[in-house]
């Protein structure tokens, strides 16, 4: 991997122990709970963190490649100790990425919740570290020289999160005997977390059949009834029937696609809205992804994309599909952490480049007639809102302006058939490298292939006050990959206020993503003057009308 890699957030799983404590051969995180390693479910809450930015796990003796091997993930060699494995994984992290926040997790702890991840990353933008705690009886504690308040006595726990630089800087590596909060500076801010519930760790083989009953309690089923319920409201959002009969096929249909496949442990996938995925194992194709897509239209339009695109090294390989299921059976991404926006991710600049050098033209469609042009969805989506009749007069303003838009920057452009939705979910790193996944597949000019990562990055944080500043930094970004930036702004109007239509008749949040993009549309096009944006004589800023 390259020095110093562009990297801002890791998570640092702590699995070099070589001892058994089992009686068993293997030590226990590599035991198998309901058919897997322990270790896998750390690894799957810490991937599926939408702030992590790297995975990297420190192993030990024979363990090291087989980490290496089975989550595609940087593997730095575990020390004699804990505190030197921890030493080492922070001189791996050093030496390899410009590190900004930290959190030090156990492989066995199954129980690891992504959300936990996620609210330790949020809060070391005020706090120096995050310690995972437990209060006892004053009694009970034994201080061993901790620096606490003394009125309060912990327990800590795992995970355990730092500002990196801070730590890194204070870490004594010539001391390595006590354990890694102390090395903070007296003057650090710290969090102490008293609301965890999953500190759990697998110690003794009787742990994992007890481990086993509370997973699937308190985390595999509320979340599989959550997403599947989730799918059914968003499916079902623009009156659209038969989505429930289709959820139940599908767990069905799972099972015949898993056998055919010989793929084991399957689960399904908790972070998807508009299909259902299934995760596994296959003893003859390595790790797999199992996509039902709900009807003949959508599955089409992927399909599509992935035979026209097969020549393409940023696209998973397509294993295998069932016409009658409408599923494809994908190759897994490891790890498949998202990769996020930012100018000086050079992985990202490596897969756009790629991505720009190799789009598909729709003459390649053949006259296919179910791919839709741009054009038809931007009129379908508008009569869905219409439903809603939310901004009705706004909407309607801007859906006039965009067409006169579209009529001066691309009625007569070059046409391709697009991946659509290329954005941080779709955007996976392997590694060294990065795939694309889920292409919604459109016709559309080149423009538009480019714009959706602007709407995905921006309201990741939607009361950003540098909405104007990170907007203008992402053209002079992306428009390199367009004809010219004023073209790919007047591609952002026109998909801007088409998401507006979209957020409206799909999203069930009160229209919180539609108010988001009224206040988009009127802050970078308009000055902020609705005035201005509903004059049917007055262009957005910086786009012509005819």
């Amino acid at each position: 991997m390259p020095t110093k890699t562009y990297i801002r957030n890791v998570i640092l799983v702590m699995s070099g122990g070589i001892g058994a404590r089992f009686g068993t051969d293997c030590p226990k995180q590599y035991n198998y709970m309901n058919g897997r390693p322990v270790i896998d479910y750390v690894i799957d809450a810490a991937k599926r963190s939408s702030f992590v930015d790297e995975i990297v796990i420190v192993a030990s003796g024979d363990y090291v490649e087989y980490c290496r091997s089975r989550f595609n993930v940087p593997v730095a060699v575990g020390g004699k100790t804990r505190p030197e494995s921890v030493a080492n994984g922070l001189r791996y992290i050093h030496e390899n990425y410009d590190c900004d926040k930290l959190i030090i997790t156990n492989a066995v702890c199954p129980l690891a919740s992504t959300e936990q991840y996620d609210k330790y990353f949020r809060l070391l933008d005020d706090y120096d570290f995050v310690l995972t705690t437990w209060k006892l009886a004053p009694a009970l504690h034994r201080f061993d020289g901790v620096k606490v308040d003394r009125d309060n006595y912990f327990n800590v726990m795992e995970p355990d999160a730092y500002r990196f630089r801070k730590l890194y800087d204070s870490f004594d590596f010539e001391n390595m005997h006590k354990y890694i909060f102390h090395n903070m500076p007296d003057d650090s801010k710290a969090y102490y977390c008293f609301d965890y519930p999953y500190t759990t760790k697998v110690t003794y083989q009787f742990d994992i059949p007890a481990l086993e009953v509370l997973y699937n309690l308190l985390i595999e089923k509320p979340k599989s009834d959550h997403t599947l319920q989730l799918v059914n409201k968003y499916l079902s959002s623009d009156g659209t029937a038969g989505i429930e009969s289709w959820i139940t096929q599908v767990q069905y249909a799972v099972e015949e696609i898993a056998h055919k496949y010989n793929i084991s442990n399957y689960s399904l996938n908790t972070q998807t809205q508009a299909n259902i995925v299934y995760e596994g194992e296959s003893s003859v194709y390595g790790d797999l992804i199992i996509k039902f897509t709900p009807s003949e239209y959508f599955y089409h339009k992927e399909f599509t994309y992935y035979q026209l695109s097969s020549g393409s090294s940023y696209m998973p390989l397509l294993t295998g599909y069932d016409e009658d299921y409408h599923a494809l059976i994908i190759q897994k991404v490891k790890p498949g952490i998202q990769v996020k926006y930012h100018k000086d991710n050079t992985q990202l600049r490596r897969v756009y480049d790629e991505i720009s050098s190799s789009l598909i033209p729709c003459e390649a469609l053949k006259g296919d007639k179910v791919i839709p042009y741009f054009t038809d969805e931007f009129a379908m989506f508008s009569k869905c809102a219409d439903k809603h009749r939310f901004e009705y007069s706004f909407r309607k303003a801007l859906e006039k302006k965009a067409e006169m838009v579209w009529n001066c920057y691309f009625k007569n452009a070059p046409m391709f058939f697009l991946h659509g939705d290329v954005q941080r979910r779709n955007i996976l790193s392997s590694y060294d490298r990065v795939y694309i996944i889920d292409p919604r597949g459109t016709i559309a000019p080149r423009e538009f292939e480019y714009v959706i990562q602007f709407i995905t990055e921006l309201r990741e944080d939607m009361e950003n006050y540098n909405l104007t500043e990170k907007f203008n930094e992402m053209l002079d970004y992306f428009s390199c990959y367009c004809n010219d930036k004023e073209n790919l702004k007047a591609a952002l109007f026109i998909f801007w206020a088409h998401k507006m239509n979209d957020y409206i008749f799909h999203k069930n949040d009160n229209y919180k993503l539609a108010r988001w993009c009224k206040d988009c549309l009127l802050k970078l096009f308009f000055c902020g003057d609705i005035e201005t944006a509903v004059n049917e004589n007055c262009a957005p800023e910086g786009i012509k009308l005819l």
